[in-house]
């Protein structure tokens, strides 16, 4: 009876051993389809995004406002931010608002559900000063600009993300701050140098 008890001990283990061989090669590709959604989910894996932020400077002159942008990454090693701003500024000529125009050029870093976006870029304001006293000339202007910086991104959700970026800008235009109770322009072109922070959400779509 023991080396029958034996015998049926011995076939229930082979049987047992050959279910989990079977198994085990089901397992693997399963874990591994598992991982592959798991990165997939990411909302750095899409090519476009649609950005909302609050933005604000400081240094030649100080403001503060709201922008926009699209987002288009058609590869994982670089991408392009279509952006439109509108703030209000700090004058002593009157109310000033300015509403840059133009476009970063990055490099996303990824590190898991993080990453750093180095950028660069080109922008156009278009600055408008209404001059606090009556029938006062108006010192509307065009300003050109360049600006470099640093982005930080946060993975939320698979289509949505939080940024905090930092940047440097100088902008080329002409001085109006020539007489301060009027909105008068010089014709003297001038620099002007600010540092800009954003902070805002992008909403992902589109997966590469």
């Amino acid at each position: 009876m023991n080396a029958g008890k034996s015998a049926r001990h011995l076939r229930d283990m082979i049987r047992i051993a050959l279910v989990l061989s079977l198994m085990v090669p089901a397992i693997a590709p399963a874990q591994e389809v598992m991982a592959q959604r798991t990165v997939e989910r990411s909302p750095f894996n899409n090519i476009f995004g649609l950005a909302a932020y609050g933005t604000g400077w400081g240094g030649a002159y100080g403001g503060g406002g709201v922008g926009a942008r699209i987002r288009i990454e058609p590869w994982s090693f670089v991408g392009v931010d279509l952006f439109g701003e509108a703030l209000l500024v700090e004058s002593p000529s009157g109310i000033r608002h300015d509403h840059p125009i133009g476009f970063n050029l990055y490099v996303p870093i990824r590190l898991g559900r993080v990453r750093l976006r180095p950028l660069i870029g080109v922008c156009v304001t278009l600055s408008f000063i209404e001059p606090t006293e009556p029938n006062a000339p108006r010192a509307d202007d065009v300003l050109v600009g360049a600006h470099a910086g640093l982005g930080f991104e946060v993975a939320l959700h698979r289509r949505l993300s939080f940024f905090v970026e930092g940047k440097g800008v100088v902008w080329v235009g002409h001085d109006r701050s020539v007489m301060g109770w009027t909105g008068a322009l010089d014709n003297t072109v001038m620099p002007f140098v600010v540092g800009q922070g954003n902070v805002g959400l992008t909403f992902h779509l589109g997966e590469r």
